[in-house]
């Protein structure tokens, strides 16, 4: 079974990371690719690697022809731009994996408060399933409309979930971001020009505040706990990345076995989540879909570390966890990537 596909929004970091997995999918057959950039060229020739691999012409999105048969459609689009598209094909009966943040949150409150502006389609805000695949994989079957969770988000919640699930904390969790450059997109502004960022650390421009609200709901909707969060994010100068280290104050002493036992049972069957003995990464798990996460303790704080490739399973790698479960593929089908070393 191939599924007639399009991509809207190649041109940037994920729209090119998912069309590489796409193209060698053995479910996918792509038929449509778009890009305002680079509208009229070949896709192997707008973007060189992917020499090979495919050779359609790239088109505005504005100009996909209502006759072109789809199946499924991921949109790349940026926040704001993306959810008209998707209502547009979402009402054609084309089954739609957003990777923009406009659809995460299914309550329009909580989706202004992040964003600081009303949804421009509220009405598409429930109809979307959260494209978390280890948490809500029971509802992502058969979903006709996935919202592909968030980079930070990801990091996170993957992270502390099963410890809430499991253990009382007191009710403030501090959360420090590491990420690499490409979380900021790939359209060039002041702080990613080379020259300004080489051999720099900064919170400058880091931004991601929008996935502190995520992150919340998701506490509530997977956990039923209310906390406080203390969410920041430092830009390090690295291409491909994410450290989150999530501090959470304990009442009562736990030890790093015990939980890495926990993490070891509650992802078992997971592919992708892989449990190590020491705090891991970032380099671990570059240009592949795994999550990693390790554990220590520290002055009244159970400290757990995670890194995975903002690129893969932080955006482009779980939308095609998440097409595989839509459409009951194997799991890890086209996502099989070794991390990279060194």
């Amino acid at each position: 079974m191939k599924l007639k596909t399009a991509i809207l929004g190649v041109t940037g970091y994920v729209g090119q990371q998912l069309l590489s997995l796409l193209a060698r999918h053995p479910n996918i057959d792509l038929r449509v690719l778009t890009s305002e950039k680079f509208s009229g060229r070949r896709a192997d020739e707008a973007f060189p690697h992917l020499l090979g691999y495919s050779d359609l012409i790239l088109s505005p999105v504005s100009k996909i022809p209502d006759s072109e048969p789809l199946d499924l459609l991921f949109s790349c689009l940026p926040g704001g731009t993306s959810s008209v598209f998707v209502r547009k094909f979402l009402e054609k009966g084309v089954r739609v994996i957003d990777l923009s943040s406009d659809l995460r949150f299914s309550d329009p409150a909580d989706y202004s408060l992040a964003h600081g502006v009303a949804p421009r389609f509220p009405e598409l805000l429930s109809q979307a399933v959260y494209g978390l695949s280890e948490l809500n994989r029971e509802r992502i079957k058969n979903a006709p409309l996935i919202a592909n969770a968030g980079c930070y988000s990801t990091c996170v919640s993957l992270a502390v979930v099963p410890f809430l699930k499991e253990y009382e904390v007191e009710n403030d969790i501090i959360v420090d971001i590491k990420s690499s450059f490409s979380t900021s997109g790939r359209a060039p502004k002041p702080e990613s020009h080379y020259t300004e960022v080489k051999e720099d650390v900064s919170a400058r421009g880091a931004g991601g505040d929008d996935q502190k609200h995520e992150i919340l709901r998701v506490l509530y909707d997977f956990c039923g706990v209310k906390k406080k969060l203390l969410f920041f994010n430092t830009r390090i100068p690295v291409k491909r990345g994410i450290m989150a280290t999530s501090y959470l104050r304990l009442r009562s002493e736990i030890s790093p076995d015990e939980v890495r036992k926990l993490y070891a049972g509650f992802y078992g069957d997971d592919a992708f989540v892989r449990v190590c003995d020491e705090p891991p990464g970032m380099a671990s798990v570059s240009g592949s879909n795994y999550i990693s996460l390790g554990f220590c303790e520290r002055e009244g704080h159970f400290v757990i570390v995670s890194v995975l490739d903002n690129l893969m399973k932080g955006a482009a790698g779980q939308a095609v966890q998440n097409m595989n479960i839509v459409f009951g593929f194997p799991e890890d089908t086209g996502l099989g990537q070794v991390p990279l070393f060194p």
